[in-house]
């Protein structure tokens, strides 16, 4: 490789950090700051969380379900180094306290461990929960609510008229 092709390499970065804000597990609609990273290619990043990737080893994170809003701190070309790059993504670990993330994170109380998070996934997977949402209907729910009323009532109602 020639220091030319390498400056034509470095100037081709698109160097930044990200933040992934997710839904929250069980609470469709509710957002978190669920993943922040670094990346020299943001876009390309991106699709390697999706597990769109090119590469073979690149599988989709368990948390790409939750329908990630993706925000980034775009840097120039000349701020790509890893030196540069790897103590901001620290810092706005820190700072922000996502909840996947496995590395720098570990004083966040509401972190998820990597073991938890394929364990939510299969949850979520297995139909119990769909991007937060519940899968029965709203009348199911409303019928519960009522029918534990009328019996909390009529038991009520029976302890008054026999202890009268």
């Amino acid at each position: 490789m020639s220091i030319r092709s390498w400056w034509r390499g470095c100037k081709r970065r698109k160097p930044g950090v990200y933040l992934a804000r997710t839904e929250k597990h069980r609470r469709a609609g509710r957002y978190e700051n669920g993943y922040v990273g670094k990346s020299r290619h943001l876009a390309l990043r991106q699709t390697c969380h999706e597990g769109t990737c090119r590469h073979q080893s690149c599988a989709a994170k368990p948390w790409m379900d939750l329908a990630p809003r993706w925000h980034a701190l775009r840097l120039p070309w000349w701020l790509g180094w890893g030196w540069i790059l790897g103590p901001l993504e620290v810092a706005a670990i820190v700072l922000l306290m996502p909840r996947y993330n496995a590395q720098h994170n570990r004083r966040n109380p509401r972190r998820v461990p990597i073991s938890l998070q394929h364990r939510q996934r299969a949850y979520r997977d297995a139909g119990m929960y769909r991007g937060g949402r519940r899968l029965s209907p709203r009348w199911v729910d409303a019928g519960v609510r009522v029918a534990g009323l009328v019996c909390v009532l009529g038991g009520a109602a029976g302890w008054i008229i026999t202890h009268r």
